[in-house]
């Protein structure tokens, strides 16, 4: 969880997690807040990692780089995601490298979330702009901090991410969609937020941040990546769906 003043809503989520038995640990990096966040997550269970580098993506990069577990999953202290979803990205761990969330789909987007017309069309135009560049899996959000990454396919693209600040989600699925590893996307549940957002709280802040991650998705097109070797054997995933095993059915 990367945190910068997130008193508001830090507490309940590190609880909220911590309650699923297949969470070893949450992770908070405390960004420099001043509203006594790093005291309140650990009061609820977290391990507090500082990042003095002010920005989200160094928040993220931190965040990241912490994680002891075999899959890691980067998410908002703000109550926005349900911590419940990740079953739904562990129904995917075992076949693919990376798992992104969407918060674009319509039945998952909760009355009261940031999440209108504009934050909604424009995630899914800049997410298919990236899909399309970028030769990625179905795209349709850019913005959504909601990701499981399996821990040894993460060490191999670590060293490569270098965006700082709020536009850091599109670097993240470029550089693992250009490597080589095994994407795809998911539907997440997307609730209203426990306080204020630093990011998307005012639309020029919002059209600002979409004009950033565009600039890196068009920049990025033309950058080479080294291929990386993925952990998923999709050849023995194929065997399994190709030849199932019959059982007979008694009454």
């Amino acid at each position: 969880m990367p945190a910068y003043n997130e008193a508001e809503g830090i507490e309940a989520s590190v609880r909220d997690f911590l309650a699923l038995p297949e969470v070893d640990e949450v992770v908070v990096v405390d960004n420099n807040s001043r509203d006594g966040t790093a005291d309140l997550a650990r009061r609820a269970g977290a391990r507090v990692v500082a990042e003095t580098r002010q920005g989200y993506g160094y928040a993220c990069r931190a965040a990241l780089a912490a994680g002891e577990g075999d899959y890691i999953i980067l998410v908002e202290p703000d109550r926005t995601f349900l911590a419940t979803d990740i079953y739904k990205f562990f129904a995917y761990a075992e076949e693919f490298d990376v798992v992104f969330g969407t918060r674009t789909s319509k039945t998952c987007i909760w009355s009261g979330s940031n999440m209108g017309l504009f934050l909604r069309y424009g995630n899914w135009a800049v997410g298919k702009l990236l899909e399309y560049l970028h030769n990625g899996p179905c795209l349709t959000d850019v913005g959504c901090t909601y990701k499981l990454l399996r821990r040894e396919s993460l060490r191999k693209i670590m060293d490569r991410f270098t965006v700082c600040a709020s536009h850091f989600s599109p670097e993240l699925m470029i550089i693992a969609i250009r490597s080589g590893l095994v994407c795809v996307e998911i539907p997440v549940h997307y609730r209203k937020r426990v306080g204020t957002s630093k990011i998307t709280g005012q639309f020029w802040k919002a059209f600002r941040l979409g004009l950033l991650m565009t600039a890196i998705i068009i920049r990025c097109r033309f950058k080479s990546y080294p291929q990386v070797a993925s952990v998923v054997d999709r050849d023995s995933l194929n065997l399994e769906i190709a030849a199932p095993t019959t059982t007979t059915r008694r009454a």
